[in-house]
Parts: C-alpha cells; sequence; structure tokens
C-alpha cells in the first residue's frame, strides 16, 4: 500500500515538476489526493501565494471578478452568475518546492553537499556529480534541447547526465543526440522514505516486470503502463507516459463518450486527438514496440466520427 501511494504521488510530482506552475487546493482530483497529501506531508509541495483580489468564477469559470466579503463568507459577483460564494480551497494554492527537489536528488545520487547546485538557465541545474559525471536537473527536456549550450561547460572531459521528467510524447532513445546521457525521472528515481531513491540502470527481471505489469484496471496495470490484450497479445504490452495517460482519462470516464479535447485535458496532453500518441512515426513502423501500442488503442477505443467522441467500453464493463 505504500509502495503504491509513493509511486502515484511521484507521477504527480515529475508531472507537476515538469509543468512549472502551481495549482489551486480544489483542482487536485478525489484519484490524486491521497498522492498529494503524501506530498504536503513530505514537504515537497508547499503553499504558493497568488493575488486573491481578483479570480475565475468557479461556477461558469469564464469571467473573472472582485472577491469581497459578505456576512464572514467570501464572495464574488460574476457577470454571468451573479453572486458565488468562494470556498478556502478555491483560493488556497500550491507549488512544487524546487529546492526540496534538487536537495533529495543529490541525496539520492549520493552528491557531496560541498558541491553547491548552480542555476545554468531558467528551470535547469547543475546539481552535482554522478560517477565523476555532471548530472544537470531541467524541468523539461524541450529546455535542454533548446539550450545546449548548458552542456558545453560540463561535457569538458566526460559527457553528463541530464535529468528530466519524460516528456508527453513518444521519444526516441536518444534525444539529445549524443550531447548527454539522458535519465528519465519518472523511471530512474522514485519516492522513498520522505527522500528521493535513484534507480540503478539496469534490465528489470521477469518476475519484477511480470508484479507490475499485472492487470488491475480491466486489462490496464495499476499505473496504467501495461495492457494485457489475450486475444491479439499473450505478453503485456509496455506504454508510455503519454499513451497510459489517455487510458486511465478513458478509464475515468466509465464508458461515456466524451469529445477530444475533453480527454485529452484530462491525459494532460498537448495533442489534440487521442490516437495522436498512438502514432507510429514511419521508421518506425514494423517494430512492435510502437505497432503494439497502436493495436491496443484500435481493439479497445471506439469512434464516432460523426459526434466526434471517443469511448472505452471496457471501462464501462468494469465499473457496471
Amino acid at each position: 500500500m505504500i509502495d503504491s501511494l509513493n509511486a502515484r504521488a511521484w507521477q504527480f510530482l515529475c508531472a507537476r515538476f515538469s509543468d512549472d506552475s502551481h495549482w489551486f487546493d480544489e483542482a487536485v482530483d478525489t484519484v490524486d489526493r491521497p498522492a498529494f497529501e503524501h506530498l504536503v506531508a513530505i514537504r515537497a509541495v508547499k503553499p504558493f501565494v497568488t493575488d486573491n483580489r481578483f479570480v475565475l468564477c468557479p461556477c461558469c469559470g469564464l469571467q473573472v471578478a472582485e472577491l469581497y466579503r459578505s456576512c464572514g463568507a467570501v464572495e464574488l459577483n460574476c457577470p454571468d452568475c451573479g453572486p458565488v460564494r468562494i470556498i478556502e480551497g478555491q483560493l488556497r494554492a500550491w507549488a512544487i518546492d524546487a529546492d526540496w527537489f534538487v536537495r533529495k536528488l543529490r541525496s539520492g545520487l549520493d552528491t557531496s553537499m560541498r558541491q553547491s547546485a548552480l542555476v545554468l538557465a531558467s528551470g535547469i541545474w547543475l546539481i552535482g556529480q554522478y560517477q565523476r559525471r555532471p548530472v544537470i536537473l531541467a524541468r523539461t527536456l524541450d529546455a535542454v534541447v533548446h539550450h545546449l549550450s548548458v552542456l558545453r561547460p560540463a561535457r569538458a572531459s566526460v559527457m553528463p547526465w541530464v535529468v528530466t521528467p519524460r516528456p508527453r510524447r513518444n521519444t526516441e532513445s536518444d534525444p539529445l543526440d549524443g550531447h548527454a546521457q539522458w535519465l528519465p525521472l519518472e523511471e530512474r528515481f522514485t519516492l522513498y522514505g520522505g527522500g528521493i531513491s535513484f534507480i540503478e540502470p539496469g534490465p528489470q527481471s521477469d518476475a519484477s516486470r511480470v508484479e507490475t505489469a499485472k492487470p488491475v484496471h480491466g486489462p490496464f496495470s495499476e499505473d496504467f503502463r501495461w495492457v494485457h490484450l489475450v486475444d491479439l497479445q499473450s505478453e503485456p504490452i509496455a506504454l508510455t507516459l503519454a499513451q497510459a495517460a489517455v487510458f486511465r482519462a478513458l478509464w475515468h470516464f466509465a464508458g461515456q463518450p466524451q469529445e477530444a479535447h475533453t480527454i485529452m485535458s484530462r491525459a494532460g496532453c498537448s495533442s489534440d486527438k487521442p490516437i495522436d500518441v498512438f502514432k507510429v512515426k514511419p521508421k518506425f513502423q514494423g517494430d512492435p514496440k510502437y505497432e503494439q501500442p497502436l493495436q491496443a488503442y484500435k481493439a479497445l477505443v471506439q469512434t464516432d466520427r460523426r459526434a466526434g467522441t471517443y469511448v472505452m467500453a471496457c471501462a464501462a464493463l468494469a465499473t457496471a
């Protein structure tokens, strides 16, 4: 149970660290609430001060109005909705504590505390050394790709490590094109004992993979990173984080048809349609690693082109 909570909290933490933005307490999904509260308890997230003089109406989500107090309650007068009472969670904001994140990563890598962390660019840090190689932490992989100059001083003699969350799209095996070695946060690190633990790169044992991939949500594993399609494939199919997020979003809607923008917003993906994250590039065509997730999508997701909606029937069966 604790391991599952740590895993969910770590996924939540990595996603929020990548976004580099604050969020309001009420916006935390019920499913993510235990993970979020665990992060608050270990101080990985901290309160964020916002300007609460004018806020977005929680009813229509369109109009911004000034707050005022009425009979001890906080309200706003929305031009469309009229007087609307504001609850505490709609004003309380949170953000990832970047200093905590850097400090715990350095501890997990057993980096000497005599080596101070340096800010190389906005959202990019040089946090120390691991195996005598510089370690660079960045909020996104794209930030490093767009600022490759930050790697030049670090790789004067050896190739640096670059640590970032996985992007919300399919990523090639060497996204930094030989400039540095990439360590995805979600795969190479995890929460443990209130800190961040480093997972040495290496092959996953068959027993460990089977345990991780076992179906929990219908055909999907606990973290939606594996899907079982007995009729098409005897072995579970591995999914990328973006693909897993789309399936998780479809599962959340419990078999109710939804428009593409609703699903992709729920999944936290910038693509227009669910199938976008499953498409196979020409150079990867014929490779089961890329073809099988697309087969799973086609087998599980039904599309109503006229209505522009998508539905996953197995989610309805599981909640019936």
